[in-house]
């Protein structure tokens, strides 16, 4: 009996280890069109990619019924949380923002776009595993 006991302390307790990892992540926004002029291109006021601010913006164009998108997402959640302040990641469905896919000519999901520079952007094309993910995050935006 106290063995059961011990065993079922050791696992609630793990389990809420896991549950307070979780909950401190750092929630990766979906951004609406209003929100993409605010926070990365006022397309409206400029017709050419001029982004807004100065950190490395990670664009996640995405659709809720695709699966390489739902196997990509714990990658980008990992990434955001590992190089928080030194980039920013957000998720762009693309059945509910057609016009910001149109911008970025998305045809195929997942496209994850980076945006370092003022002026241009690169997108990437598909799954990639965590691992790969993260060479191309080191690729794009040149940070350890």
């Amino acid at each position: 009996m106290r063995k059961l006991i011990h065993s079922l302390f050791f696992i609630v307790l793990m389990s809420t280890s896991v549950f307070a990892q979780k909950t401190g992540d750092i929630k990766i926004i979906e951004l609406t069109a209003a929100d993409f002029k605010q926070k990365v291109w006022n397309f409206d006021s400029n017709k050419t990619f001029t982004r807004i601010g100065k950190t490395p913006i990670i664009l996640d164009f995405h659709a809720t019924w695709c699966r390489p998108c739902k196997m990509l997402a714990p990658h980008l959640q990992a990434i955001q949380n590992k190089y928080n302040g030194k980039l920013t990641v957000y998720k762009i469905d693309v059945d509910k923002e057609p016009q910001l896919a149109k911008l970025f000519k998305i045809e195929a999901m997942p496209t994850i776009v980076f945006v370092n520079s003022k002026t241009e952007f690169k997108s990437e094309l598909g799954y990639r595993d965590f691992d790969q993910f993260e060479v191309l995050v080191k690729q794009h935006f040149s940070i350890k």
